[in-house]
């Protein structure tokens, strides 16, 4: 294995160091953030409001807090090294890793496209009051997202992305705010953790489910296609990962919030089926159609840029993957990266078609569950890996390696998340 790097062999043309403004969100960051919230933390975020109030919502400002130290870790790497974390694990670590992350992906790109694709679906039969079918909104968001990625190229997935964003967060936190109560209560819930009895496993599924798994990996690339390198944009990059989960935990806060005043404190039992479809319903009684609508669209907007967020990323894995297997060098593994290249559309194709078949099965929450499951057991890898690569492997750049806090906090994560996917597994067993 490799013991050293050349930053300045595989890193790409660095800009001026950017400047970070909270109303531009310039950065890739907030795509992340948009990729990351799907259908999972809005149904997650349901059940728990409804269950529990308030009294869960430190949970999802922690589950924020650690996806903010998984993102700065791998940002951090590629500044220092100039590669990506997919490089960093091919040049640093043993074989086998390669393969079980090859095996995994597979595994992983079905499983999220299939839910993707079906809470899209559920989101446009919601939308439209059920005029397009759940099975045929699947197929077609799908297919769109192929095309828009193909023809849209980076600059104009990051503009619709952020339109998405604005939709949803609009909507949803509207909707918080106009049946918002109780801030004793809600302040409390935030600063104080609390554990109900019976609450464990909804707590270890908050934290664990806000922010996306995998598509954390999708800020390498997009860092690439802002030529966001050098120590010196280590500012930026930080204040972009955390303007991004900032996000994310006000939009989770939301869902949880809504869901408390829809169901807890009037008493009515929700079930993770139910979530989105008596979430609209509710709100309908609270705020009138305006709240039904608000609602629907905030929904829909939130599983759309997630599935965009995919279709545009993940493809990029498959790419640097290839050029991972095939040995290419430093520049060449960069041209295959990029969007144009054959083999990132072969991979944009393979994830377009792979969820079809499951668009007919008529059982979009299952699907979206699994995809949970599958999702929770990629975050622990993660968290060992940076405590490897931002410690022991050496770079010659000034960007600091992991201080003793970052590596307790991947510790806490690597230990919280190996519980949160053996209990996913046990639970879909049973």
């Amino acid at each position: 294995m490799s013991t050293a790097t050349n930053p300045a062999a595989s890193a790409p043309v660095s800009k001026a160091p950017a400047k970070l403004s909270f109303l531009k969100l310039a950065g890739p960051g907030l795509i992340v953030a948009a990729t990351g919230i799907g259908s999972g933390d809005v149904v997650a975020g349901t059940v728990a409001g409804a269950r529990y109030g308030v009294v869960l919502l430190w949970a999802i400002l922690i589950g924020a807090f650690f996806k903010f130290v998984l993102t700065e870790g791998i940002a951090r790497w590629q500044l220092a090294t100039g590669l990506t974390a997919l490089e960093g694990w091919a040049a640093h670590l043993p074989a086998w890793v390669k393969v079980y992350f090859g095996l995994y992906l597979v595994i992983w790109t079905v499983a999220v496209t299939a839910a993707l694709t079906n809470a899209t679906g559920l989101g446009m039969a919601n939308l439209t009051g059920g005029a397009i079918a759940q099975p045929w909104g699947a197929v077609l968001h799908s297919l769109f997202g192929c095309g828009f990625v193909l023809l849209g190229g980076y600059a104009g997935f990051e503009k619709l992305m952020k339109l998405l964003v604005g939709v949803m967060g609009f909507s949803i936190l509207i909707c918080a705010v106009m049946t918002f109560s109780e801030p004793v209560d809600a302040v409390g819930g935030m600063l104080i953790p609390s554990i109900p009895s019976g609450s464990g496993l909804y707590v270890l599924s908050l934290i664990g489910g806000i922010g996306g798994s995998i598509t954390i990996l999708s800020y390498n690339y997009w860092m690439r296609e802002e030529k966001l390198s050098g120590e010196e944009q280590l500012g930026y990059v930080r204040g972009d990962i955390g303007v991004a989960y900032l996000f994310t935990a006000m939009f989770g806060v939301a869902i949880a919030l809504i869901a408390n005043q829809a169901f807890f404190v009037q008493g009515i039992a929700v079930t993770d089926a139910q979530a989105v479809p008596r979430m609209a319903e509710m709100l309908g009684q609270i705020l009138g159609p305006f709240g039904t609508w608000a609602y629907s669209v905030g929904f829909w907007a939130a599983v759309f840029a997630s599935l965009l967020g995919v279709w545009q990323s993940v493809p990029y894995l498959y790419a640097d993957y290839y050029g991972i297997m095939k040995k290419l060098p430093s520049e060449e593994r960069q041209r295959v990266t990029r969007v144009t290249s054959t083999p990132y559309r072969l991979a944009l194709l393979f994830v377009t078609l792979a969820p079809l078949p499951f668009a007919f099965t008529q059982r979009p929450i299952a699907i979206i569950i699994t995809y949970t499951i599958v999702g929770s057991l990629f975050v622990p890898f993660l968290a060992a890996t940076l405590l490897y690569l931002n410690n022991r492997v050496p770079w010659t750049s000034s960007v600091p390696r992991n201080r003793w806090t970052t590596n307790a906090l991947l510790v806490v994560i690597l230990a919280l998340f190996l519980a949160v996917g053996a209990q996913e597994v046990i639970n879909a067993v049973r």
